[in-house]
């Protein structure tokens, strides 16, 4: 059985054989279910013809039905699933696969069952169900443990590293992949193994691992066996690699192959999305904001439609088009674009900590299962009933993380995010730092002296003063920041990935463009207004964001006593101690 998923070619030669041979036996039950394996090969045959794929479904069923044989029947059921999963409509296979889970009891140690979890999990990871798919991801794993089937474990592990990957959980999804890598050596399929490399190209990729990913890339692409998601695919990853490394000439070169690889009569949704994406990017490197202002903003368009586009790498492509928009001076639609992005990013931060934190219990629950299964028949029992809780807990969770909505709360006159906004976003920034060990700096800021500016110019130059304050800097930011004014002439910005000096540094360039700005109200014309700013960093400076809050607040009042016109990112009495140890 397991040939049709390392060899599914091989195991098609194979099945046309024992076809002859059942036809000149007469056997009608081996000519059924010779019709049916030719069916479930075709089931995981790349570029298999999808006529002949339902004419082998369509003739085994009648052929079951006359023998009235349940277990082929079962397997027949299968088709409008497997159909509707190879023409790319993930939505409508996963209401097919739903409706299959009556025939199928995935409890039991059924060596049938791994079509149920393949196609649930790749069906709901497709669809943005992440806990979904990686719940029947990991059960399908475990199950091919329990029965010894290498082949159906790698072909698990797919599905599964992919949810991984969406859900941000790299390194799991890295060592899931080279698991299944490790595991195609013993079986001896090129599709499987290209397949996995390339997945774990990704993660090595997002992981900054750049040689492996490079080397893993290389491999694939050396390999003429044909690969799960097409060669396209290898060809995107292989171009987003040298976008990232800033080799564009490379990544053109893959992205010329990939749109050749799809220059047919009939190209996916997905494919043309990818191709425009890739040549956004590189329209964006190469400063070419027309072409890509056209090619990115066609993805945007699209991506409501391509539900196999992994959802958490949407933000992506509003980043990118934000920041295009922003160089091509077309400040609402960069800010349209950007709350678009920040609503996904939001939405991801919620949902995707869900996800990672519930894989990870999914995880230890499914090793302690794993272990606990070699004992007794009642222990195992008792077990199963303790993972359909979890499975029940798990999907309560899920559907009240997809329920939550949140609304993006802006000031009017900046067009900032509010005091609100961030009182919401900085605790799950704060949460998904601690999660992935890395840094995040807050600051506050407050606009020198303005309350002078009020009173000599008028509230109307001092509106014009805050307004161009926010423009500056949602300009000067980058797409991960989150800035908002947090009450009258003060700000506040949360910068992920940056220690103090990094975030020093880009406060005092920022400075320097706001004290050379005009603000011209009338004949009044007003330059050289400056604003002090206090910094902390997570971990640095404390763990928890009250914590983090009061030392930025206190060191925005040491930079006002020391001046103003100052960026504090130590505390003052520190540095005053450095410098005289100088």
């Amino acid at each position: 059985m397991a040939c049709h998923l390392t060899r599914p070619e091989k195991a098609i030669e194979i099945a046309q054989q024992a076809m002859e041979a059942a036809n000149t036996a007469g056997d009608t039950l081996a000519i059924a279910w010779t019709q049916l394996t030719l069916a479930l090969i075709g089931y995981r045959l790349i570029g298999a013809d999808l006529e002949t794929l339902e004419l082998n479904f369509a003739e085994a069923t009648s052929k079951m039905q006359a023998l009235e044989d349940a277990r082929g029947l079962r397997l027949c059921a299968l088709a409008p699933a497997v159909l509707a999963s190879k023409r790319g409509n993930w939505v409508e296979a996963l209401a097919r696969y739903e409706e299959l889970l009556g025939s199928f009891d995935l409890d039991a140690l059924d060596e049938d069952n791994f079509y149920a979890f393949i196609g649930l999990s790749t069906s709901h990871v497709y669809c943005g169900n992440l806990a979904e798919g990686l719940r029947f991801g990991y059960a399908g794993v475990q199950h091919a443990q329990q029965l010894g089937l290498i082949a159906q474990e790698v072909v698990m592990c797919l599905p599964l590293g992919v949810a991984l990957l969406a859900a941000r959980d790299v390194e799991e999804s890295a060592m899931l992949f080279g698991t299944a890598e490790r595991l195609c050596e013993k079986i001896d399929s090129p599709t499987l193994l290209k397949t996995a490399r390339i997945n774990r190209a990704i993660a090595f990729r997002r992981l900054h691992r750049f040689a492996e990913a490079k080397r893993l890339v290389q491999l694939v692409l050396d390999d003429p066996a044909a690969m799960i998601g097409g060669q396209p695919f290898a060809h995107y990853t292989a171009a987003e690699l040298h976008v990232q490394l800033g080799d564009l000439d490379e990544a053109e070169k893959h992205l010329a192959v990939a749109r050749e690889l799809n220059s047919g009569p009939v190209v996916s949704l997905l494919d043309q999305a990818k191709t425009a994406y890739i040549a956004g990017l590189l329209a964006s490197r190469k400063g070419d904001d027309e072409l890509a202002t056209h090619e990115l903003a066609r993805v945007a368009e699209m991506l409501p439609r391509v539900s196999a586009w992994r959802f958490s790498d949407r933000t992506a492509v509003y980043d990118e088009l934000a920041e295009v928009y922003a160089r091509k001076a077309r400040y609402y639609d960069a800010y349209i674009t950007q709350r678009r992005c920040s609503e996904e990013y939001r939405y991801n931060v919620d949902v995707l900590n869900d996800v990672r934190h519930f894989s990870m219990q999914l995880r230890a629950e499914m090793n302690r299962v794993q272990a606990e299964l070699r004992r007794t028949a009642q222990e195992r029992l008792s077990l199963q009933s303790e993972q359909r809780q979890l499975r029940d807990e798990i999907e309560r969770t899920a559907t009240e993380a997809a329920n939550l909505k949140e609304a993006a709360a802006t000031d009017k006159l900046t067009g900032l995010p509010n005091r609100r906004y961030l009182d919401e976003v900085l605790p799950a920034l704060l949460k998904l730092r601690q999660q992935t060990a890395t840094p995040m700096a807050i600051a506050f800021i407050d606009l020198d002296h303005f309350k002078d500016v009020n009173d000599r110019y008028g509230h109307s130059m001092g509106d014009q003063v805050l307004r161009g304050f926010g423009e500056i800097t949602l300009h000067a930011t980058r797409n991960a920041d989150v800035i908002g004014r947090y009450g009258g002439e003060e700000f506040c910005i949360a910068m992920s990935g940056c220690g103090p000096e990094a975030a020093a540094k880009r406060l005092r360039a920022l400075l320097l463009v706001f004290a050379n700005r005009h603000f011209v109200v009338g004949s009044q014309d007003l330059v050289g207004i400056t604003f002090s700013a206090g910094i902390a960093v997570y971990p640095d400076d404390g763990v928890d964001l009250e914590g983090l809050l009061e030392t930025a607040d206190r060191r925005l009042y040491e930079a006002k006593r020391a001046g103003r016109a100052r960026v504090q990112e130590r505390d003052f009495q520190l540095v005053t101690a450095t410098n005289k140890a100088q």
